[in-house]
């Protein structure tokens, strides 16, 4: 009888930790499917009702920054740098001004910080430069073109509309700045005050663009069904969605490369991604705990404001096919401009879905398409394979070697200081116009 109930006990424990265990998995974020837009839904967490809410929130204290130099201190539009400007007036102004309370927030440390896993993130990032940068564009950038209000924002503020590559470029070098452990965490490394730029700069948008009278367009250039009456531009919807198009997004398209990282690596990561978005002003509800975690706001918001078929591909296609002229010319002319524009528009659909790309009007060529086989291949060598040579020795050569090449980079750009905002002509030309849906 004993017996008996020993091992009735010990199947129990089995039983359940097994289920308990089957339960967990379900609730992992796999990385390697892209979820069909049949399966997103709201949540709880994020129900219609809270993302609408996030929509008419900016970031209070960098909008106070932006309002005073506006109608206290000789306007926004003449300023080159925000985050120098910033800091000449709060050592120059009396104690207690709005930019040194500004910087004093910015420099505070939460709690929930790992300097050593945000640290090992910059490192992983840095150690996967190339392959960070072809998700970022084709997974991340185009592929964001999906969240119709952000895009139509982004293209009359003028980011992107006059010389994109250039403009690309820009904000390619200020996502490098992450590759340096140690920049992000305090107030004077590279990273942490090239975000710190950003956050400036989308809080002068936010008080321009109103005034300005560019934001006049916005509500017709979008579908109804995605616009929230009061919202504004650059809010808190749209800054925790960049978040997950930069993490969730970048990691789920790396996986599709075959490039497998550790689930340490990936919570590393993820970690980063969170500490960067504290220092962009995002509210601390919306930084993510864990990848699932964030994959369930992504999802969320996608169904709220993704509108894949209102994506304009002949726009698409053609600021694809800047950057293929551009791997053209960098290349000497060895790359042949169609080549590499197939090569961007393959990755552009494989990395983010047929359902999410509908309105680009990309021609499936399949999975077994020349661009996507290569890539997995040069994906599982050098992202996968080659940082577990053992002691360490493939990962500090890919780190040494793309750090240096960042590094030089960096130092024959100068700092990047802002986008081209309020730059641009014929702005409402380029946004798409098609008729609302």
């Amino acid at each position: 009888s004993t017996r008996i109930k020993y091992w009735t006990a010990i199947l129990c424990v089995l039983v359940t930790s097994k289920m308990s265990s089957s339960h967990l998995s379900s609730h992992r974020t796999n990385l390697k499917k892209i979820p069909p837009k049949s399966s997103l839904a709201y949540t709880r967490k994020y129900s219609k009702e809270r993302l609408d809410g996030l929509r008419l929130q900016g970031d209070p204290v960098a909008d106070e920054v932006a309002r005073s130099l506006h109608e206290e201190h000789g306007g926004l539009v003449n300023i080159h740098d925000l985050l120098s400007t910033v800091q000449e007036k709060a050592e120059t102004l009396e104690n207690g001004n709005i930019f040194a309370s500004f910087l004093n927030s910015a420099a505070q440390v939460p709690t929930w910080a790992d300097v050593e896993k945000i640290e090992r993130g910059q490192r992983v990032h840095a150690m996967l430069t190339p392959f960070m940068g072809l998700s970022l564009f084709s997974g991340s950038l185009v592929g964001g073109g999906q969240f119709a209000t952000a895009a139509v924002v982004t293209a009359l503020a003028g980011n992107i509309t006059t010389d994109p590559t250039r403009r690309i470029t820009e904000t390619g070098l200020l996502l490098a700045a992450l590759a340096f452990p140690g920049s992000l965490v305090a107030p004077g490394g590279e990273a942490h005050d090239a975000l710190t730029r950003v956050r400036l700069l989308h809080s002068a948008l936010r008080y321009w663009l109103p005034k300005s009278g560019r934001l006049k367009p916005h509500r017709d250039l979008v579908p109804d069904h995605v616009y929230v009456e009061g919202e504004v531009p650059i809010n808190q919807q749209d800054l925790a969605i960049t978040l997950g198009v930069f993490c969730y997004i970048n990691l789920r398209s790396l996986r599709r490369m075959s490039i497998v990282l550790s689930e340490r690596d990936i919570e590393c990561y993820v970690h980063m991604w969170r500490y960067c978005g504290y220092v962009l002003g995002i509210q601390d509800d919306l930084l993510p705990v864990s990848l699932e975690d964030q994959e369930e706001f992504m999802l969320a918001s996608m169904l709220h404001q993704g509108c894949p078929d209102f994506i304009d591909g002949k726009a698409t296609k053609s600021f694809i096919k800047a950057f293929a002229t551009a791997a053209h010319k960098e290349t000497w002319g060895i790359v042949p401009e169609s080549a590499a524009n197939s090569f961007l528009q393959q990755m552009t659909r494989y990395l983010n879905g047929n359902d999410f790309t509908t309105g680009m009007e990309i021609e499936d060529m399949g999975d077994y398409h020349w661009s996507i086989l290569i890539t997995r291949f040069l994906g599982y060598s050098f992202g996968t394979l080659v940082p577990r040579i053992p002691f360490g020795i493939g990962e500090s050569i890919l780190f040494n070697m793309h750090t240096r090449n960042i590094r030089k980079q960096l130092d024959a750009r100068g700092t990047p200081t802002g986008h081209g905002a309020g730059t641009g002509e014929n702005l409402t030309d380029s946004v798409n116009v098609r008729s609302k849906l």
